[in-house]
Parts: structure tokens; sequence; C-alpha cells
């Protein structure tokens, strides 16, 4: 069944190719839509993506808003190609990974910020989208193999900016679904002659998935977020802002079962060993983020901000992280030419007191990066080259340790016809150990990690019709010290973090969008993605054999998407999804030996949005065909999730 699924969608996907290839002379038709070039600026200039010298894929507020989405999580996971799941089967901390990093750590490879501002952490927590509500984006642009010249240490895989919305209007938007989950959202805004004064609050509610354990207790949670910014326009070249964010969750989930009790009940409380299959995770944040904008002449801009946050977690010790990072650039736009020069410094602390504990005392980190990156338009063609210097150091009981770093990346897009753009670049990127990196899993001090560093070559092309738009791309990556954990080590207890000595990835990335008429159209992502190990000489992570020639655990080698739009009516849209990642080695399994493989995933989701003058009504089913789903970290060891049919009727309702 599976591999008849994705032969099917390789078929169409080939079919709906050939058609937008062979399609160079059609003339525009009144019955079909034009799918015009998008605006992107994920190197903070801004372009189109059929010019653009990197690889993308971008999506604006209408394809959020008419995905029947209900969460960030839930539109990359059901409309991209990137790959996501919660982390530990936590459903408010999801992992995401692209181009083989694998799915246990691959987030850390990649540098997602919102509105510029960077929200990678300093510890191993993954990227905290859960304080991004979905109804406050305006746009989501996904950069692959490249932009370590403008996001620096992490952006190997590539990057993910995230633009919200100014509001100066009022929308609040609620839904309520099976098993106690529960949405509200409000967001407002005015103008006031130079001022803009805008709010946003956000809560989730989820009563619980699972069996009840001897407490009465399932794998319950909450989260939520409340956001204030103030922007003041004094005139036309000049704008500032400032904005304060308050953030949390709680969340109860399950641990590891046994394969024989995923079969027969993955809503099972029991564990492994047979205890309570619950583990507790509670995170509280505290953000402010201020800055401003100013034009120096017709072709200059320039811009300054800062970000603090302070944020406690606590799982099994509570560690208190805090963050800063000061920034600012200079952008010349001057007819052909742009060009974007700046610096950055990302410093983060972490926080352990416990009595007897290990890794007690302050872990800091330091990031000091300036960077240069410019873009030369010859009409038909376009030249990008950039480079950045990082200097990162770290200090933990009085032993510093530090690190001097490059990243550059030259691309390049030649316009073949109107419809017709091919493009080429060349990226080199680095990444650093987070603090908690620098800790076995018992605690005790593993020392300084060497930072990874990553070559990639991109080639692909942008095809544009009436009807159909395009994007393919070709990758390979060649990598020193890929950053692991390794759960083997003899050193410690229940392993320590290490690196790979050196890994390949390749691949190939296809997304098409075709309208085959005003009421009907279909999306395809899919990309078949290979990560190897080339070379790993220290006995650590695969004692004899040193896994020469071993897939990467945790990396699926195809990953599909694809969606079904249908408008019934001028006001209603049905939308039918289906994902599907192939079976791959389980999280640890680095020696390819282990019995039991992480079991293929695939679902079906379906969505139906109506809107009535200013109300937008959704209705929302997750998961059809209530497949049970898991994250195998070893055998034996697995952590079940989506392994319910879940559904939601929700509206929004502006003002």
């Amino acid at each position: 069944m599976q591999r008849f699924f994705l032969l099917l969608v390789l078929i169409s996907c080939i079919l709906i190719t050939n058609t937008a290839l062979a399609d160079t002379t059609e003339e525009k038709d009144a019955n079909k839509i034009f799918l015009e070039p998008v605006k992107v600026k994920a190197a903070k200039i801004e372009t189109t993506d059929t010019k653009a010298t990197y690889a993308s894929e971008v999506y604006n507020y209408e394809d959020i808003a008419k995905s029947g989405a209900t969460t960030i999580f839930d539109f990359l996971s059901q409309n991209t190609s990137l790959t996501v799941q919660p982390s530990s089967g936590n459903q408010l901390s999801q992992v995401i990974d692209m181009r083989g990093f694998g799915q246990a750590q691959g987030y850390r490879s990649l540098v997602i910020t919102v509105d510029g501002r960077r929200l990678n952490n300093i510890d191993l927590s993954p990227q905290n989208l859960v304080s991004v509500p979905i109804g406050n984006i305006e746009r989501i642009e996904i950069t692959k193999g490249s932009g370590s010249v403008i996001y620096g240490d992490s952006a190997m895989a590539g990057t993910i900016q995230i633009y919200t919305r100014n509001a100066t209007q009022t929308n609040i938007t609620g839904s309520a679904g099976n098993y106690g989950i529960s949405t509200t959202s409000i967001n407002t805004g005015t103008s006031l002659d130079k001022f803009e004064i805008s709010a946003f609050a956000d809560t989730y509610q989820q009563g619980g998935f699972s069996d009840k354990d001897l407490s009465g207790k399932r794998n319950e949670g909450d989260r939520y977020f409340y956001k204030a910014k103030v922007k003041y326009k004094p005139t036309e070249d000049k704008n500032f802002f400032i904005e304060i964010e308050n953030a949390g969750s709680e969340m109860r989930y399950q641990s590891a079962m046994t394969l024989e009790t995923f079969k027969e009940n993955p809503a099972s409380h029991i564990g492994a060993f047979g205890a309570t299959n619950f583990t507790n995770a509670l995170t509280r944040s505290r953000r402010i983020n201020l800055g401003g904008t100013l034009k120096l002449g017709e072709h200059v801009e320039t811009t300054l901000s800062y970000f603090n946050e302070d944020r406690e977690s606590i799982v099994f010790n509570p560690i208190r992280y805090k963050t800063d990072i000061f920034n600012g650039n200079i952008i010349l736009n001057k007819g052909p030419l742009k060009f974007i020069t700046g610096f950055e410094r990302w410093t983060g602390r972490r926080e352990l007191n416990t009595t007897g504990g290990f890794g007690n005392g302050t872990a800091k980190k330091d990031n000091i990066g300036v960077y240069g990156q410019a873009y030369y338009d010859f009409d038909a063609t376009t030249i990008s080259l950039g480079a950045r210097q990082e200097w990162v150091g770290y200090t933990f009981a009085n032993s510093p340790e530090s690190y001097n770093l490059q990243a550059f990346d030259i691309g390049i897009n030649k316009s073949i016809n109107k419809k017709l753009s091919v493009f080429s670049n060349f990226n080199y990127a680095f990444q650093t150990a987070n603090t908690d990196s620098l800790f076995n899993s018992i605690g005790q001090f593993n020392g300084f990690l060497k930072p990874a560093k990553s070559s990639t070559l991109n080639i692909g092309l942008n095809h544009n019709t009436q009807s159909n738009k395009l994007k393919l791309t070709v990758f390979g990556s060649k990598l020193k010290n890929e950053i692991f954990f390794n759960p083997l080590h003899p050193g410690g207890a229940f392993g320590v973090n290490t690196t790979i000595d050196k890994s390949t990835k390749y691949g190939v990335e296809i997304q098409n969008k075709h309208i085959f008429n005003k009421s009907i159209s279909a999306v395809i992502n899919y990309a078949y993605t290979r990560a190897i190990i080339d070379e790993e000489l220290s006995v650590d992570l695969c004692y004899v054999d040193h896994c020469k020639g071993n897939d990467i655990p945790g990396v699926s080698a195809h990953n599909v998407t694809f969606g079904l739009h249908y408008n019934p009516t001028q006001n209603s849209r049905l939308i039918l999804t289906q994902k599907y990642r192939s079976q791959q080695f389980a999280h640890n399994d680095f020696r390819n030996i282990f019995t039991q493989k992480q079991k293929a995933y695939y679902t079906t989701d379906l969505a139906f949005n109506y809107n009535i003058k200013n109300v937008q009504i959704t209705a929302k089913v997750d998961n059809l065909f209530e497949r049970s789903h898991g994250i195998w970290v070893s055998d034996n060891n697995i952590t079940p999730f989506n392994y319910t049919r879940n559904w939601r009727l929700g509206a929004n309702i502006a003002f």
C-alpha cells in the first residue's frame, strides 16, 4: 500500500512537471489563474523567488488561511517539505528536520527567525514555535542549503523566516474538538497618528489522548502566549518599536513503551519498564524586543534591534536560560546593486543550581559575527556573493574554549525566458554546540565539541505558467564533525554528545502547484534524501565497524506531501492532504543493526472552510483513518504520537 501510494504521487508529479515544461507557448486563458512570482527577503533584501539564487518555498497569509491548519506545526507538516514531529512525544515542543539532519536533532542545524529575531535556543530545546500563533503570520519563507552568511551559526540545512502581521483590526478566533482540545486567540490593533498599537493573546488546551493512569490523569497540557507591541513612526524615514511577550506551556506526555504494547494500545499508560508512562515538562519565558529603522537617503537604510529572553525549563531539574541578541545592518539598494552588511552578538547563559547535582554552575556561550552580502542584477542574470566571520567562545567551571569560524555563499540565477529560470549556489556553513551539549545525559561535563562544517552545492530551476508553478532542486552536502547524541558511548551512563568525523547528504526536491480550473488545484512537495556516514574513526559510536557507509538514523529517504484543494462555491474550500514518510532506522541505530525500524508515517487529513462576510468557519479532521504513529528510539523503546482521529470546529471573526 505504501509503495503504491508513493508510486502514484511520483507519477502524478512527473506528469504535472512534464506538462509545465512542455507548456511554453500557451496563451492566457480566462478560466485559469496566472501564478505570479512571489516576493522573498530571506537575505533581508527583497527579490522574487524566480530570481533568487537559492532554493526556497514561500507561503503567504492566503495560503496559510486556506490550508485549514489550526497551528503552525499543522501547516508546516501538512503543506511543506519539512519533517515535523513531537520532541520525545511532547505535542507542545515539536522538532523540524530538513535535508537529512535527522528527526532526533535535525532542528539544531536549522535557523528559524520571527520578524528577523532568532528563535534558536542555547540549550537542546527546539525552536519555540508554539509561541507563534498561526493567525498572526503574514508569510513563511523556507530557504534550503543557504543562509549561513546572514544567519551564521547552525544554518547548515537552511533557514525558516516567519513574518507576522501588523494588526490594524480585530480578529477573534476559537476552536473546540475531541480529546478536550480548545484554542482561543485575539489579535487587535489600531493606528493613532504616528503610533501603531497592537496586542495578541493565544491559548491552547489539550485534555489528553492517552488512557488515564492510576492518578486519573492523561497526557494533558496547555500553553499561553501574550504579546503587546507599540510602533512609533515620527517621519516617513524613521520608525521605532518595542514588543513585550510572555509565554509558557505545561505538558504531561507519554514516554517510551514496548512494541507489543504499542501494537496492542498506543494510548496505554504502561511504560517500557512497567512504570507509569508519563513525563512532565514546564516552560516559562519573558521576552522584550525593541529596535528601529532609519533611512539615510533614497537608497540606504539601517536597522538596529535588541532582544532579551529569560526562560525557565523544568523536566527533571529546573534550569534557567538567559539570552541577549543585539544586531544591526545597513542596506544599500541602488539600481541593479543590492548590498547588506551587518553584525550580530548572541550571548547565552545556562544556570543550574541543584544540591549535589551534576553540571551545577553556569555555562556561557558568546557568538559575535560580522557579514556582508551583495546582489547584482544584470537584467536576465543575478549573481550573489557573501561572507561572514564569527567568533564563538564558551566558559564553564573556569574552562574557556573559543573558535574562529567563517561562512560564505556564492550564487547565480539565469532567466531563460519569462517562464523558466535556473539557479545554482555554493554554501559553506558551520554549527557550534549548544550549552546543553557540553553535558552528558546524567549531567556530567563531557567537554567541548569541535564545530561542524558543511559544504553544500544546490542546482535548480523555477518554471511558471498560467496554471503551473514548479520548483526543482538537486543538492549535495559534505560535512565534517556533524554533531550528534551518541547513546552508546562507554564513558556516559546513557550517552554523550559527540561528532561524526565525515558524512554526506544528497537528494532531490520537487515542489509543484497546479491549477486545473477556478475550483480545483493541487500541490505536491516531494523530497528524496540520503544521509550517509563516510568516516568515523573513534570507537565510541560504532565500536568495530566505525559505521562507514551506514545510513544516518532518523532520516527518511522519501518525504511526500500531497494536497488537493476544491472550491465547491466562491465562499467555500475543501482541502484533502496526504502526508507520507518512508521507513527509516531507529534514532539510536547508527550501526543499522536493530531488529526494529522506524515505522513509515502516513496520515490523511481533511479540512473545510466557509466564509460568511467577516466570518470564516472551519471544520477539520486529522488522521482520518486513525493510523498509529510512534518514534522508534531503539528496540522496544517507542514513543507514541498521533494515534487518534481528531476533529475540530472553529471560527474566525474579523471586526
